[in-house]
C-alpha cells in the first residue's frame, strides 16, 4: 500500500514538472514569434498578448490586455472578426479572417487573424486563442495588382485591334470587343474553341491562308498578312508565344489588324511612284526632242550663216585693193572670231545632241565621250566596251549616254581622282556597266539626304530602263558605280 503511494506521489511530480517544462516551451515560442499570439474570451477581451503585438498591432501586450479587440477594428471589418471569433468558439476547428487595426499613431494596419477555441477545464470556459501577423504590405501589393489588371483590361477592351489570348493548347481564354466585331459574333461563340477552326470558320479563309498550326507548333512569332475577299479588307496577323522565366511555353496571343487603310495607301503611293516616273520620263524624252530641235536649228541655220558671213569676209580681203595694213589686220581678226564662233556652235550643238549618237550609235558616242572628257581632265582612264553591243540607238541609248555623261560630271567636279576605269560587261540576260574612280569619295547617305540631284538623275534614269544601280563609296577611298541594265532596256 505504501509502495503504491509512493509510485503516485512520484508519477504526479513528474507530471507537474512536464507542466513546468510546457509552460515554460510555450513562454519562449510565444514570446520570441514574429506574429502575435494572444488569448479571447469569446467576447474578443485579451487575456494575453504576447510581445509581437507592438509590431503587428501597434500596441504594447500590458496595454491590449483586459481591453477589446473590437474597439481597434475597423467598422466595416467588424461584422467579420466577430463571427471569426463566435465560429471559433463554437466549432472545433480554426477559424480566420483579415481585419483592419488602428495601432496607437492612429494608423490603419491590414491584418489575418487564425482562432481556435480551446476548453479551459480550471474554470469552465471556452478562451479563443489566435496568432495574428501584420499584411499591410501584402494588402498594398494586392490592390497595385488589381489596379494594374483593371488598366490592362481597360486598354485589352479598348484596343482597335482583335485580340485573343491562348492556352498552351491553343484554345481560346480571352478575347477583346474589337475581336466580336471582326468575326460578329459573342463572347460564348469564341471562348474555350480551338484558334485553328474558329479563325476559318469565322473569316472564310482557307487553311493555306493562315497557318495556325505550323505558326504554333514552331513556338516564334510569326506575321502573316491576308486578304478577306468578302468584306473585302486586309489583315495582319501576327502570333506571339508567351514563354515563361523557365522556358515553358504557357499560351499565345494573337492580334488581327485591319490594315485596308494602309495597304490602299501603299498601292495609292506606288501608282503615283510609278505616275511620276512615267512623267519624268516623258519629260526627259520631251527635253531630248527639245535639244535635238535646237540643236538641228543652231546647225542648219547659225552654221550657214557663219559659213556665208566667213566666206563674205574671205571675198572682200581678196578684193582688198592697196590699203593700209590696219585694215587688213581688222579682216584678219574677224576671220578667227567667225572661226571661233563656228566652233562654239559645233560645241553647243555637240552638248545639246551628239550627232554621232544618231549616226554611228552608242559605242560610237560613249567614245567620243570619254575621248573629250580625256582633254579637259588629267587623269589616267581605262576603258573596256568590248562587250557592249554595236550600234545601239533610240531612245535607250540616249539614256545610257546620259547616266554616263552624268557620272564623267560628278567625277570632273567632285572626285578630284587620279584615275578612272569605265568597263561594260555582258552577264547572262544584263548588261552591266561599272564606272570606279579613286577619288576622295563621300558619305552616300549624306548625298542621299542632302538631295544630291546627279544621282537622283542617274537613278532615275536607270529605272526607267528596268534596270537598277548600286553606289559604293566612303571618304578618302574612291567612288563605284555598278549600273546593271537588262536586255530588253536597250531593245
Amino acid at each position: 500500500m505504501g509502495a503504491g503511494n509512493t509510485t503516485t506521489s512520484t508519477r504526479d511530480g513528474q507530471l507537474d514538472e512536464d507542466a513546468v517544462d510546457y509552460q515554460q516551451l510555450f513562454r519562449l515560442l510565444t514570446e520570441n514569434a514574429r506574429e502575435l499570439v494572444s488569448r479571447h474570451t469569446p467576447e474578443l477581451t485579451f487575456l494575453y498578448a504576447s510581445p509581437a503585438a507592438i509590431a503587428v498591432l501597434g500596441h504594447p501586450p500590458e496595454k491590449l490586455v483586459g481591453n477589446r479587440l473590437e474597439d481597434l477594428t475597423h467598422p466595416d471589418d467588424l461584422a467579420s472578426l466577430v463571427s471569426t471569433f463566435a465560429l471559433a468558439a463554437e466549432a472545433d476547428e480554426t477559424s480566420h479572417t483579415t481585419f483592419r487595426c488602428r495601432t496607437g499613431q492612429g494608423e490603419w494596419r491590414w491584418c489575418e487573424i487564425f482562432c481556435r477555441g480551446v476548453e479551459n477545464e480550471k474554470h469552465g470556459s471556452v478562451e479563443i486563442h489566435a496568432t495574428t501577423r501584420d499584411i499591410t504590405h501584402y494588402k498594398k501589393i494586392e490592390k497595385a495588382i488589381e489596379r494594374v489588371a483593371r488598366e490592362w483590361r481597360g486598354t485589352f477592351d479598348a484596343a482597335h485591334d482583335a485580340i485573343l489570348m491562348l492556352d498552351a493548347n491553343t484554345n481560346i481564354l480571352r478575347v477583346n470587343l474589337a475581336t466580336l466585331n471582326l468575326f460578329n459574333c459573342e463572347f460564348r461563340d469564341l471562348i474555350g474553341h480551338s484558334i485553328a477552326p474558329t479563325l476559318y470558320d469565322n473569316l472564310g479563309l482557307g487553311r493555306d491562308d493562315l497557318d495556325i498550326e505550323n505558326a504554333l507548333s514552331q513556338r516564334a512569332a510569326n506575321r502573316i498578312e491576308v486578304w478577306l475577299p468578302e468584306p473585302g479588307r486586309w489583315l495582319r496577323c501576327s502570333i506571339d508565344p508567351i514563354i515563361l522565366a523557365d522556358g515553358r511555353f504557357d499560351g499565345t496571343v494573337i492580334f488581327l489588324s485591319d490594315i485596308t487603310s494602309e495597304k490602299r495607301s501603299q498601292e495609292k503611293l506606288v501608282r503615283t511612284l510609278k505616275e511620276v516616273r512615267k512623267l519624268s520620263k516623258h519629260l526627259d524624252d520631251i527635253r531630248e526632242t527639245e535639244r535635238r530641235s535646237i540643236a538641228r536649228e543652231v546647225h542648219d541655220e547659225l552654221g550657214h550663216m557663219l559659213t556665208a558671213l566667213k566666206m563674205d569676209a574671205s571675198w572682200l580681203l581678196k578684193k582688198r585693193s592697196s590699203s593700209p595694213s590696219d585694215v587688213e589686220q581688222r579682216g584678219k581678226d574677224l576671220l578667227e572670231r567667225i572661226d571661233q564662233t563656228i566652233e562654239t556652235t559645233r560645241r553647243i550643238v555637240t552638248n545639246l545632241r551628239p550627232p554621232v549618237l544618231d549616226d554611228l550609235g552608242l559605242d560610237a558616242a560613249l567614245d567620243w565621250l570619254i575621248e573629250d572628257f580625256r582633254k579637259y581632265n588629267d587623269l589616267e582612264i581605262n576603258i573596256d566596251l568590248a562587250e557592249m553591243p554595236e550600234r545601239t540607238r533610240g531612245k535607250q541609248s540616249i539614256t545610257v549616254f546620259r547616266i554616263v555623261q552624268e557620272a564623267l560630271t560628278n567625277i570632273q567636279k567632285h572626285a578630284h581622282a587620279s584615275r578612272l576605269d569605265l568597263e561594260w560587261k555582258k552577264l547572262d540576260k544584263w548588261h552591266v556597266l561599272d564606272i570606279h574612280d579613286d577619288g576622295r569619295g563621300f558619305d552616300p547617305k549624306i548625298a542621299r539626304d542632302s538631295g544630291c540631284y546627279g544621282l537622283l538623275g542617274i537613278g532615275e534614269r536607270v529605272r526607267s530602263l528596268d534596270g537598277s544601280f548600286r553606289l559604293e563609296s566612303s571618304p578618302g577611298k574612291g567612288t563605284r558605280l555598278t549600273i546593271q541594265i537588262p536586255d530588253s532596256g536597250l531593245q
